[in-house]
């Protein structure tokens, strides 16, 4: 496996006392947002809960616990985790003693949170403080990763109903009855949705359980490392609660060999050990499967982590150790915030596309020093680009573009030394073309397409370099349509915030909105179908062909019958699905099995005039995209088409029609009165009894394939109520 963001430690900089031989440590490079997060979740814990007296989280010194158990998190995704993992460590330090006096009333409330993200993404925070927390996490995590993130969301609702503390009263005998409680109190399910959320991993269903029985060792490992070393702690938090037994594994080693607990220590450790050692031989035979897949491989080799940095962890933290202090910086941070002492670690998107004068300064110097940049590649034979250098045509600092302060005479030796030579100056850098491109993608999306293709693949398992792929020739084509769209219709504002054209100017958003269909085309020649670039040509076909007329209609004010608008939607909004499913189907061994016609043909419908209905009735929708823009831009939504066959009133509404024509867009009053028209005629509800409709087809057309495949299908049931209009 290749590792991106870690290093690994020498023995010198930490201690194990031998309890993860075989496996090395790593330290995330951003370790710094760590500390971010997990005092933001301290700050978040104490304004909106309750005081933190002599709280001690997870931060050390030398190492602190996310560093070094999650070293191959995705940097952008490192500070939300580590607040995620803090707010776990708060709660469990309340629910210790909380959940002992008063039953199971911590968890619950938690456990109602999560369960209502599982269901429908959101989450009620105005109920307490901890739920505020919780909506914090899940709306963080969706920005990133919205798939991902209703996972985590469901496997911390099931960690919370099954384990964390629900046992407390239960008396274990043995250390083998009692381990298999505590790898689910410790929170595996809870720490799996870390990992997979924080290093972008999905494990496929059908591999789910095999992932739970091959990490089990680590897990164990894990359960008792924590045991070992939190037992003081825990131990003075049973007495002050006046608890008569201690839930961890000294505990129940002590009772059942009769032994001290120095004694029970050395059988806690030597069982650690052997624990480690089955799982280093795990890591090893896994790696040489060809029977699985390569993100479990990945998922077995990242949980070696958890056990190793857990020792590390666990030897040096004040959670752990009365004594421990933190460093200087943790203590500066926790005395005046982390908006004091803010971050040090940037993430690459927040200085990709920087170009100081200084990087060009030394650009010059290295010139004067060395001569210009053409004179050395004059001597080569590497068709002007040098060796290594023929995949990326960026240029260099010796461009005169680039150069502002270089004499007319380096200009002129610059053209003299390209015409005698007759080489090609290097390819213009893309950063301009992509630049509205990037803007619209980086803008919040609910992640619908993504979440489609997730689903599908459940069914189709498609390879993951195909699903990539796929997902990416997706993305380009939805955010170009966004912007081409937002053109055609002049609209202001998009998902809240300016439309691309707003900022980047006309002209240039068409030109980056159509280059990206070149771009899919890259993305389409790594699937290895060749009839996959057939599909492409026929979806985006009718995609087009779709969208002249949604644009037609508007243009000559000509009002389509309800047959009409919906070929419109099955060309312009169905296309996609279409293409994402077809290609797909394509890429798989399983395709055969089942038709998506239909399945698609619905979605693309229900996509749409979930949008038109939505347009005129949701307060977010308009938040997003301005008060019934629909009337703004003249479009003959569903509820226009049914309320203008359907109203006395119809020649006035062709009226306001048309003035919305030459003022380009309606005012609130005429809106309004349009509105009313609807109102009166039934249409705004009519619409809704399409959704409802189309929902409940939606929902058979499910289990017909369901049936056809012989297993549920949670991810696309998740779309469908996600999507769902009560």
């Amino acid at each position: 496996m290749r590792y991106k963001f870690s290093t690994v430690l020498s023995s010198s900089e930490y201690e194990t006392e031998g309890l993860c031989d075989g496996i090395s440590v790593r330290k995330h490079i951003a370790a710094d947002l760590e500390e971010i997060g997990t005092f933001q979740a301290q700050a978040d814990w104490a304004k909106l809960v309750g005081p933190l007296d002599n709280y001690k989280g997870g931060l050390g010194p030398g190492h602190s616990f996310m560093a070094v158990s999650l070293p191959e998190c995705q940097p952008e995704r490192f500070e939300i985790v580590s607040y995620a993992n803090e707010f776990a460590f708060l709660h469990d330090d309340v629910t210790d003693i909380a959940n002992q006096e008063n039953g199971n009333a911590e968890n619950d409330e938690v456990l109602e949170a999560f369960r209502e993200a599982a269901q429908d993404g959101k989450i009620d925070n105005l109920k307490s403080g901890k739920r505020q927390i919780q909506a914090k996490i899940l709306s963080t995590m969706i920005s990133i990763d919205r798939g991902r993130a209703m996972a985590a969301m469901k496997a911390w609702a099931a960690f919370i109903e099954q384990g964390a503390g629900r046992q407390n009263h239960t008396h274990f005998r043995t250390l083998d009855e009692y381990l298999p409680y505590r790898a689910m109190d410790v929170g595996h399910m809870f720490w799996h949705a870390l990992v997979t959320f924080g290093c972008a991993l999905t494990i496929p269903e059908e591999e789910r359980e095999l992932c739970k029985e091959l990490v089990l060792p680590a897990v164990y490992a894990a359960s008792l490392t924590n045991d070992l070393f939190s037992y003081d702690k825990e131990y003075e938090a049973a007495q002050m609660a006046g608890f008569p037994y201690v839930i961890n594994a000294l505990w129940v080693l002590m009772d059942q060999h009769s032994i001290s607990l120095e004694e029970a220590k050395l059988r806690c450790r030597a069982r650690i050990k052997k624990e480690v050692s089955k799982y280093v031989k795990i890591i090893r035979e896994t790696k040489a499967r060809t029977d699985v897949s390569d993100e479990i491989k990945r998922y077995v080799e990242m949980m070696q982590y958890s056990v190793s940095g857990n020792v590390v962890w666990s030897l040096q933290c004040p959670r752990y150790h009365k004594h421990a202090r933190y460093n200087e910086l943790q203590l500066l941070r926790a005395m005046h915030g982390v908006e004091k002492y803010p971050a040090r670690y940037q993430l690459p998107d927040q200085i990709k596309h920087r170009r100081s004068e200084s990087d060009c300064a030394a650009e010059q110097v290295t010139e004067a020093a060395e001569g210009p940049t053409f004179r050395k590649r004059a001597k080569t034979d590497e068709n002007f680009y040098g060796p290594g250098e023929s995949g990326d045509r960026s240029g260099s600092g010796t461009d005169p573009a680039c150069n502002p302060s270089m004499s007319p005479e380096q200009e002129e030796a610059w053209d003299v030394a390209d015409l005698v030579l007759g080489k090609k100056l290097p390819r213009l850098k893309e950063d301009v073309v992509l630049e509205p491109y990037h803007y619209v993608s980086s803008l919040p999306s609910k992640g619908v397409r993504d979440m489609a293709i997730d689903g599908m693949n459940f069914w189709l398992e498609v390879l993951l370099q195909s699903t990539a792929a796929i997902k990416s020739i997706i993305n380009m084509l939805h955010s170009s349509s966004l912007m081409l769209d937002d053109v055609e219709d002049h609209s202001q504002l998009r998902r809240g915030k300016p439309s691309a054209h707003v900022i980047y100017g006309e002209a240039q958003t068409i030109n980056s909105a159509t280059y990206q269909y070149i771009q899919a085309i890259v993305q389409l020649r790594k699937l290895n179908n060749p009839d996959c670039l057939d599909i492409f040509i026929d979806e985006i076909r009718e995609l087009f062909v779709g969208q002249s007329y949604d644009l037609f209609w508007t243009s000559k004010m000509v009002c389509p019958s309800i047959t009409e608008y919906l070929q419109m939607v099955d060309g312009k909004t169905g296309g996609l699905f279409r293409l994402l499913t077809r290609l797909m189907v394509a890429e798989s061994q399983h395709g055969s099995r089942a038709d998506f016609d239909r399945l698609c043909c619905l979605l693309g419908r229900y996509f749409q005039i979930r949008d038109d209905y939505q347009n005129l009735t949701s307060h977010d929708y308009m938040a997003q995209k301005g008060f019934c823009e629909d009337l703004d831009e003249g479009k003959y939504s569903l509820p226009l088409i049914h309320v203008l066959k359907h109203t006395a009133h119809s020649t006035q509404l062709k009226d306001l029609m048309a003035q919305r024509r030459v003022t380009s867009k309606c005012t609130l009053e005429q809106k309004q009165i349009i509105l009313g028209y609807m109102q009166e005629a039934g249409s705004l509800e009519y619409t809704l009894q399409m959704l409802r409709w189309l929902h409940v087809e939606l929902e058979g057309e499910m289990s017909q394939l369901e049936n056809s495949f012989g297993k549920e299908n949670h991810e696309l049931r998740l779309i469908l109520e996600l999507l769902k209009v009560s």
